[in-house]
């Protein structure tokens, strides 16, 4: 359905902004393949339109998805420099989770997200877990 709508997208204008997104984003879930193809898509873009975060951000997980995710922290901090946004932060707790950084660099994110953006669905489903967590934590508990 995706690949349709974006053929019919094409048809109307194929070097529209919208239909270059739309690319980047099926080109993203289709995989690693496929990523080379939006990181070109997105660098032009970027020149062509100057880097914002969601540029970056769109960015960064094409780089993800290529299996390159030292580009994509580089990605992630360029976005992290133009304003604070709370998917850059997730993206990078995902990024730093690829690379298999601990949870020292980790945790000061995760923290940083919970105290900007309590509302935020992400916050809402880590207590949603982590409540989950803790109760089931509780039957298992060996007394001292």
């Amino acid at each position: 359905l995706a690949q349709q709508t974006l053929n019919s997208m094409k048809q109307s204008d194929e070097e529209s902004v919208l239909t270059q997104l739309c690319v980047v984003q099926i080109k993203i879930v289709t995989g690693r393949s496929e990523a080379l193809d939006a990181i070109h898509i997105l660098t032009s873009l970027t020149e062509q339109y100057g880097a914002d975060v969601m540029l970056l951000n769109l960015t960064a997980v094409s780089y993800m998805a290529a299996g390159q995710y030292g580009e994509a922290e580089t990605s992630l901090a360029e976005a992290s420099a133009e304003g604070d946004d709370v998917d850059t932060l997730i993206n990078l707790i995902v990024c730093y989770q690829q690379q298999g950084k601990g949870m020292d660099v980790i945790v000061p994110v995760l923290e940083r997200i919970k105290a900007s953006y309590p509302s935020h669905a992400f916050v809402q489903g880590l207590a949603r877990v982590e409540g989950a967590f803790e109760r089931e934590a509780v039957k298992y508990k060996v007394a001292a």
